[in-house]
């Protein structure tokens, strides 16, 4: 009973947070001329766009089997990009479930242990944190005029500085929470012991700290850095591409791309289905800062989104389909 719950709101929430902001997006637009908009766009732009959708993933599998390899197991390029395929169409259907998915499938057709896979996917991770981080950086750095305009300051500042702060333990809610956090760690403390998890907890870290370690010992630095700059490479082109598509969007220039791709990945940090409803809000937002209508911004955004998700959901499928049959008897590989 509780584990349907909790698979529903894991379904249902993001599901309500993208149909809130999809429908702030777009209140504006005029749904009948959607049809006659998307006789506008050039749709060999969109193609060229949307092929680079195939590109991310495949960098993404190669990457990770160089993370694979320092722990130990010689996985096939094959797997570990079908793998990375799959996880990106779970993601879809539910949020920050394609991680996990992609662990689990390694697991079971690579045999590689769950939780070393895990920490190959947060080492993973922080490489892209930190090239996201450089994205925004320089983005913000270029145009900084531009991401001005997004503040909107409606805070009365006439009265700062003219109250006492209140210091953190006169805050009644800091108590709360205190003793809230106490609590959890005592009663998960109690549990361990009386179920006897520490050393099942203590095998799980390590193995998890043993795949994040991966990191530090790639054989092949410079590849892995190949395939994390045309990660990100890759994610540009599939937007900026699309901005060909319309004569308005298509006065973007590169570096103005640059700003609305920093903006919308940040945007796709929230829960949602491919990002639906936080990336087309900061796409429309930011082509508006550059003097682009709403009128071409909103049915660019939709169609290069809808069309992106299909692709997804569509590789996702074959890639799940392939692994089921190339691993029909099992396999595993290690070194």
């Amino acid at each position: 009973m509780k584990k349907g719950v909790s698979t529903t709101l894991k379904i249902a929430l993001p599901l309500l947070i993208s149909a809130t902001v999809l429908y702030f997006t777009y209140r504006n637009y005029d749904f009948s001329l959607f049809w006659s908009d998307m006789k506008r766009i050039n749709w060999l732009w969109l193609a060229a766009a949307l092929s680079f959708s195939a590109l991310g993933p495949l960098f993404r599998g190669l990457r990770w089997n160089l993370l694979l390899e320092p722990i130990g197991y010689d996985v096939p390029r094959k797997d570990t990009i079908l793998t990375v395929f799959t996880g990106y169409a779970a993601n879809i259907i539910i949020p920050r479930v394609g991680e996990i998915c992609r662990c689990s499938m390694l697991e079971q057709n690579a045999r590689v242990p769950f939780s070393k896979g895990l920490g190959t996917l947060v080492a993973e991770r922080c490489v892209d944190a930190v090239l996201l981080g450089l994205i925004v950086l320089g983005s913000i750095l270029s145009q900084l005029g531009q991401f001005r305009l997004l503040l909107t300051p409606d805070a009365d500042m006439t009265t700062a500085g003219l109250t006492e702060p209140v210091p953190f333990y006169a805050n009644p809610s800091f108590w709360y929470w205190t003793v809230g956090i106490l609590a959890v760690c005592a009663i998960g403390w109690w549990l361990c012991a009386k179920f006897h998890l520490w050393d099942k907890i203590k095998g799980f870290i390590m193995d998890f700290w043993e795949g994040f370690l991966s990191l530090k010992q790639i054989r092949r630095l410079p590849l892995f850095l190949i395939y994390s700059f045309g990660i990100w490479i890759c994610y540009y082109f599939e937007l900026y591409l699309a901005f060909y598509c319309l004569p308005t969007t298509a006065a973007v220039g590169p570096v103005a791309g640059l700003a609305c791709f920093a903006a919308s990945s940040i945007a796709v940090l929230v829960p949602t289905p491919n990002g639906a409803g936080p990336w087309n809000l900061a796409i429309v937002k930011m082509l508006g800062i550059y003097g682009v209508p709403e009128s071409d911004a909103q049915p660019m955004s939709f169609v290069l989104h809808f069309c992106q998700t299909m692709i997804y959901l569509l590789c996702g499928f074959i890639a799940w389909v392939a692994l089921k049959i190339i691993h029909r008897n099992g396999t595993s590989r290690k070194q």
